[in-house]
């Protein structure tokens, strides 16, 4: 029989063809009516170009039931229910559940780019996919947005088409030389030649968030070589759109595999993301995951690697998980269509992301040491910090002049009588009781302890450094004085801290941020995170992490390192410190690594340590 199927049409004595939902270059999908169950289905059918071979016909044949047996081995709430294997006319037909709605690339054609969280959303449905199919050694290699579904009237997100899927064991039956999948969402190793892993899917992955969020693919050059050669060599276009998304996309387009980021990982910053309320992405990029999640015992930031949110950078691991579900956002209404145009097939109840397993064993491996550092760190700090989520407390305008927050803040006048702390000495001395081991990373560098130096001693608040000035931060309870010409560029996430720097961007640059409930051991929560930013962050280097005597707060750490924040080597000065039960704050010094010991820096960070009050 030849392959012209009208509708009305039965398939196998069961499935009877109502009307063409989208054809492909090798298929057409159907809906039907299982006229068994009386309920609707999409029906594949695999068509032969005219033209074709026995050998290429049995090769799609058996394209085709790898498919349908990839599908049946995944469980998840996000992923294609196969119903049926139907041979007729010596060809497989796949009888799926029907997905009504658009495709994700026709929501993005059509309605614009998605929000940052209703993409975090999207990206967690297709993670709980890939986790699922790479437990059972299966690779989908077109991880795309053509190929998720977003269901009308539920915004349920399912993945779809692993036509081209590679299952572990099975003999390849792609013609030799030929490289499958969309080029702008193909990972640098693929297009490379080199035999992909689950990374090259977290890969795709990325490309498709930066898609959803950006409107465009991030790699597009209009032909399949330049795409590729894009892929492979250039930095990753600037980020306009993504906010909180921002420190995923950059850590799974990571272009080395072994650097990029894994399922957990990227489950962690995805779940922040979603977190995270759109209308809180006021600072040019927006707010980062790290922001939405801040510690107890102030220990706030794991701070974001990077300047700006065009630079390549790779995210720093984040610190919290098991949030609840976000409920999805209304979808836009769909219609119903093919893979390409919109409709496929997917699997029982939703897929909030609440619902996602722990990450478990996939191609042999027991979890990669991206995986076990995110866990530590996300252990860790659930334990020792009870590590919470801050709720949005509204929205900032970034950019905004220096200390003002809303109406929160103030700004106060050199030689304003602000009172005294603690005393005039701010320098931070080593704290003389046993630290916990370090694994014999400190290298015996106390560099940063003692910032003051004793140049400021007995200065009183009035007199600062020429071309300073006090800010006033009523929002986040905190002063400080820092240059006059500095701004506040920015809020760290769900109103937990302020960030200050020069109008223009660069460096140096300052970021306070408050805790109303702090927990017992700064140094543990530092070690806690180190592990994991270590790992995530370019050319990290750790200079010193120790517990410091400081005013005579109860627990005080210091965290210095160096790390690379796209071309520029920076190094960082993390102080974390608990004041009392109810007030605990991160001081974070950022300043060019070869300026550390020059005077811009060195003032600010002495002036810094020394002017700041807690209110």
């Amino acid at each position: 029989m030849g392959q012209d199927v009208e509708d009305g049409r039965l398939v196998g004595g069961r499935y009877r063809l109502e009307g063409v939902l989208g054809r492909g270059g090798m298929g057409t999908v159907w809906r039907g009516r299982d006229e068994t169950l009386g309920r609707t289905v999409a029906v594949k059918e695999l068509r032969f170009p005219s033209s074709i071979d026995d050998e290429e016909k049995q090769r799609l044949i058996m394209r085709t039931l790898r498919e349908a047996k990839a599908i049946a081995r995944i469980r998840s709430g996000s992923a294609i229910t196969v119903y049926d294997v139907v041979d007729e006319d010596d060809r497989p037909w796949i009888v799926m559940e029907l997905i009504e709605g658009r495709s994700l690339a026709d929501t993005i054609r059509q309605d614009g780019p998605l929000s940052p969280r209703r993409t975090a959303e999207v990206g967690l449905a297709v993670l709980d996919v890939l986790r699922a199919a790479h437990r059972e050694g299966i690779l989908h290699r077109d991880v795309k947005p053509s190929n998720v579904l977003m269901e009308e009237g539920t915004g349920r997100v399912v993945l779809t088409d692993f036509g081209i899927a590679k299952v572990q064991g099975d003999p390849s039956i792609t013609s030799t030389g030929m490289l499958v999948g969309a080029p702008s969402y193909i990972s640098p190793e693929r297009a490379r030649g080199n035999p992909p892993g689950p990374p090259a899917d977290m890969w795709s992955l990325g490309g498709l968030l930066y898609a959803a969020v950006e409107g465009r693919p991030p790699y597009d050059k209009g032909s399949a070589i330049s795409t590729l050669t894009a892929v492979m060599t250039e930095p990753l276009p600037p980020l306009e759109r993504a906010g909180a998304l921002s420190e995923v996309i950059f850590g799974l387009l990571e272009k080395d595999p072994e650097k990029r980021l894994d399922v957990a990982g990227a489950r962690v910053l995805l779940e922040m993301a979603a977190a995270v309320s759109d209308g809180m992405d006021t600072t040019g990029g927006g707010a980062t995951p790290a922001d939405v999640t801040r510690s107890a015992a102030g220990m706030p930031p794991v701070p974001p690697p990077g300047g700006s949110g065009s630079e390549p950078r790779t995210p720093p691991v984040r610190t919290a998980s098991g949030l609840p579900p976000i409920p999805s956002l209304n979808p836009p209404g769909g219609r119903a269509g093919s893979a390409a145009s919109g409709t496929g097939a997917g699997s029982g109840a939703g897929n909030g992301p609440g619902s996602w397993p722990a990450a478990r064993q996939g191609f042999g491996g027991l979890g990669s040491r991206r995986t076990l550092a995110i866990i530590a760190a996300v252990v860790v700090l659930l334990v020792i910090l009870g590590v919470v989520v801050a709720n949005a407390v509204g929205s900032d305008g970034g950019g905004s002049a220096a200390g003002s927050d809303g109406g929160t803040g103030q700004q106060e006048q050199q030689g304003d009588k602000t009172g005294q702390d603690d005393g005039d000495d701010e320098a931070a001395e080593p704290s003389s009781k046993p630290e916990p081991d370090n694994g014999g990373k400190d290298d015996g560098k106390g560099e940063d302890k003692g910032e003051d130096g004793g140049k400021d001693k007995g200065k009183q608040d009035g007199a600062l450094p020429d071309g300073y000035r006090r800010v006033a931060d009523g929002r986040f309870h905190f002063s400080m004085a820092m240059p006059q010409d500095f701004k506040r560029t920015g809020t760290a996430g769900a109103g937990s801290g302020a960030k200050y720097g020069w109008p223009g961007g660069g460096y140096p640059k300052l970021q306070v941020d408050y805790n109303d409930s702090p927990l017992a051991d700064a140094v543990l929560a530092w070690k806690g995170l180190e592990p994991a930013v270590r790992k995530s962050s370019p050319g990290y280097k750790l200079l010193d992490l120790q517990k410091v005597k400081w005013r005579g707060y109860p627990t005080v750490a210091d965290w210095s390192f160096l790390r690379n924040e796209g071309d520029q080597r920076v190094r960082v000065l993390n102080r974390g410190f608990k004041v009392d039960d109810k007030r605990g704050y991160a001081i974070m010094v950022t300043c060019k690594a070869d300026e550390w010991t020059g005077e811009q820096c060195r003032t600010l960070r002495q002036t810094a340590f020394k002017t700041f009050k807690p209110q």
